[in-house]
């Protein structure tokens, strides 16, 4: 995401540029991973009536979905869109490996409340990226929605161990990632 607010555009005029293939990056990211904590939360507040067993197949599905539509954005919007696409690989293998690491605390501690804080450290790692993009490129709009994303992260620790904190993931998702990808793709700002 960094490349992409400060990067110059070497694309064609019918490919997208690198804040627009983000952009378009990040609404997917927001959009799965936002709906796929809003079943968690329904899950898990009983709302749905499912059994939680259904939860070990939201974020495989997730995962899933979200690739499919990054191979799809990447084929579609040239240099740009792989340059976006390889910096979700990254991102999503960042949080793949923070899940493991808590799945290594909950194997060696047997307490499985670790995995809850998945959470909190995804809300945290976009905090982190944001800063980042805000640092190198000046922009007082990117710091604010680091300064989102990290407050969020925060309010979901204190809710970890409760449905909330689902419903709290998927909202921070929707504010913080979602809406500034649709900002970023629809080429308004960069």
């Amino acid at each position: 995401m960094t490349t992409a607010a400060i990067a110059p555009s070497l694309s064609s005029p019918s490919e997208p540029t690198l804040p627009v293939a983000a952009g378009r990056t990040l609404m997917a990211a927001g959009a799965v991973f936002g709906a796929a904590n809003l079943f968690q939360f329904g899950v898990m507040s009983g709302a749905l009536g499912l059994h939680p067993a259904t939860l070990s197949l939201s974020w495989p599905v997730a995962v899933a979905v979200f690739l499919t539509l990054l191979f799809r954005l990447r084929r579609s919007g040239g240099e740009a869109a792989r340059r976006a696409g390889q910096w979700s690989r990254y991102a999503i293998l960042t949080q793949i490996g923070a899940a493991l690491v808590l799945l290594g605390l909950s194997l060696a501690t047997g307490d499985w409340g670790w995995m809850r804080a998945t959470a909190v450290v995804g809300m945290s790692l976009y905090g982190v990226v944001w800063g980042i993009a805000a640092a190198r490129t000046s922009r007082l709009w990117m710091a604010l929605v680091a300064g989102g994303c990290l407050m969020t992260a925060a309010g979901i620790a204190l809710l970890l161990g409760s449905p909330a904190q689902y419903l709290a993931y998927a909202i921070g998702l929707f504010l913080f990632i979602l809406t500034p990808g649709f900002i970023l793709a629809s080429g308004r700002v960069r």
